[in-house]
């Protein structure tokens, strides 16, 4: 991570959640594209099994291999949201490039719940330069259903949710 990066905002989301195409948009080659319906049945024509959901228990696995791995590889994961079909989380990784920390995250997730592909190739991910982007990302996180830990620690309960614990 170059030394003016705080932090790196990652995304990234379970095996044929969101596919090129899809209705909310797409990313690719780090852009922002819009729907397009014949590129998204060909991409579902392509996806060789089910879309991966994740339930509340996988969630809450998935959560605790991704704070037991930053403490692995040394990295300090601040804050972590991790919903039915994407995480996001926010992680100062020191000089490790961005898609190591990503690889070795996913990769540690993924043996965690042991049933084979769960995640979709590559990610997205944000680099903060300032505190005022890494509270940016941490309310866009926080407003996350699946949200776990801001500032690392449990956030607030929002009423009527539920499994938000470490």
């Amino acid at each position: 991570m170059p030394q003016d990066v705080l932090a790196t905002m990652v995304t990234t989301t379970s095996y044929g959640t969101w596919l090129p195409g899809d209705l909310r948009g797409y990313v690719k080659d780090k852009r922002i594209l819009p729907h397009e319906p014949r590129l998204l049945l060909y991409s579902k024509q392509l996806r060789s099994r089910t879309p991966v959901f994740f339930d509340a228990d996988e969630q809450s696995q998935l959560f605790e291999a991704l704070i037991a791995a930053g403490d692995e590889f040394g990295y300090v994961v601040t804050d972590v949201s991790v919903d039915t079909w994407h995480l996001h989380w926010i992680c100062a990784h020191g000089f490790d490039a961005v898609a190591t920390m990503i690889g070795r995250l996913k990769n540690r997730m993924r043996q965690r719940l042991a049933r084979g592909r769960i995640w979709t190739a590559g990610y997205c991910h944000r680099c903060l330069f300032t505190d005022a982007e890494i509270e940016i990302a941490r309310a866009y996180i926080l407003r996350h259903h699946g949200c776990r830990w801001v500032a690392g620690r449990c956030p607030p309960a929002k009423p009527g949710a539920e499994g938000r614990t470490r």
